[in-house]
């Protein structure tokens, strides 16, 4: 829960889910922040076929109360195990008028310490945006905003800053470049540098997703193409243009066109547990 300009709101994190792999690291931050009293809950939607990541998310839920999990039926994959299509039907349980939702998707695998209430800050101050996009850390239009702004080099390329363009989609050496980079500003203090100035999208810019946090009280609901239609279709139609948080930074770990190189690299994905504060029930 959380407090701000005299305005109380429920927090809750939704996730579709879910990867173990990547869970296993997120969760040790998650729960420290439900155990603080800022998150109330964590909803994680389970849109996969894979049976130990399914073990894994029942696990989840068995081991702490605020984690409840949710389902569709039938699921036939669109994509390696999981229906990309159809996570649009688990909005229907984020109407509550009361509540902040923060979408992480279930390979963001670190957030800075004080995202969350930056994320919820925003919100609050930002009201008739329709959806709050804090700064992640791989992603196809803020990678060129790093570079711009020398927290990312050039050494793999330039960006373009597009959405979804090819080579800050898919190129396996910047990705690699943006996970080195990274470490480095962690190892010297310096994550700071990622910091942007927070602005409204008026321009109605195209973004991925994989983290965004919306009112209950707008009752959403996506189609199947859901994330065009949160990015920049329903925005404009409602004329109501999306906040970018620029001091708010996420990690997202690899879109799924990165990812054959990148798990070929496990050595970065075991940096994110190295620097994971580990979760000790209170």
């Amino acid at each position: 829960m959380i407090t701000h300009q005299g305005q109380t709101y429920k927090v809750v994190v939704v996730t579709p889910a879910g990867r173990e792999k990547y869970l296993s690291i997120f969760k040790n931050f998650i729960y420290r922040k439900m155990d603080d009293g800022l998150v109330d809950g964590w909803q994680l939607w389970q849109n996969t076929v894979d049976a130990v990541d399914i073990a894994y998310l029942a696990s989840m839920e068995a081991e702490n109360p605020k984690v409840k999990r949710y389902f569709v039926e039938n699921i036939v994959p669109t994509y390696d195990t999981y229906d990309a299509l159809r996570t649009c039907e688990f909005f229907k349980n984020c109407h509550d008028d009361d509540t902040i939702y923060i979408r992480f998707d279930d390979d963001i695998v670190w957030a800075e310490e004080d995202a969350i209430e930056k994320i919820c800050i925003a919100r609050i101050e930002h009201p008739d945006a329709l959806v709050i996009y804090p700064n992640v850390i791989n992603s196809t239009i803020i990678s060129r905003w790093h570079q711009d702004n020398g927290a990312l080099g050039k050494e793999a390329g330039e960006c373009n800053g597009e959405y979804l363009h090819e080579f800050a989609y898919a190129d396996s050496g910047l990705i690699e470049l943006i996970h080195q980079t990274f470490q480095k500003h962690y190892a010297n203090g310096t994550l700071s540098a990622y910091y942007l100035p927070s602005r409204s999208f008026d321009n109605y810019q195209h973004f991925s997703i994989c983290s965004i946090a919306f009112w209950g009280k707008d009752k959403l609901v996506p189609g199947s193409l859901e994330e065009q239609w949160l990015s920049w279709e329903r925005p404009f139609e409602l004329q109501r243009p999306n906040w970018f948080c620029g001091d708010a930074v996420v990690v997202h770990f690899a879109y799924h066109t990165q990812r054959k190189f990148i798990d070929t690299k496990p050595e970065y994905l075991e940096f994110y547990k190295t620097i994971t504060k580990p979760y000790v029930a209170r």
